[in-house]
């Protein structure tokens, strides 16, 4: 065990400087999953919204609409439902655009990451 304490001593001394990067690439790929994931979120709201927003145009202008809050029919116009529906649709996709970024400015990262890593083992 005293050699064991010993050589781990050794080696703890001389940091391998492919760790932090490796490190980094991991932390930039957890965070491009979760992005990823939003934007699937997204997408899928867009089209469930848009779904509605069809069923809503199928209505005739006199037509009953509620909404449910809690556990509570509100009814509702199906002028100002249709507005609701649309400006929610603009603000999924414009969040939807802001997720699309950050995903492509994650992947230029990890690109750059990973071109340091196999310069680091080219070097070798």
């Amino acid at each position: 065990r005293t050699l064991q304490r010993r050589m781990a001593g050794t080696r703890g001394g001389a940091v391998n400087p492919l760790e932090p990067l490796l490190a980094k690439y991991r932390t930039i790929q957890g965070e491009i999953t979760k992005l990823q994931t939003g934007a699937s979120q997204a997408t899928t709201q867009v089209c469930e919204n848009e779904l509605v927003l069809k069923e809503l145009e199928l209505l005739e202008e006199d037509a009953q609409v509620f909404k449910l809050i809690g556990p509570v029919l509100v009814k509702q116009e199906l002028v100002e439902v249709k507005s609701n529906v649309n400006k929610r649709i603009e603000y999924i996709k414009a969040d939807a655009t802001r997720i699309e970024r950050s995903l492509k400015a994650k992947n230029d990262e990890q690109n750059t990451v990973k071109e340091q890593i196999q310069a680091l083992q080219k070097g070798k």
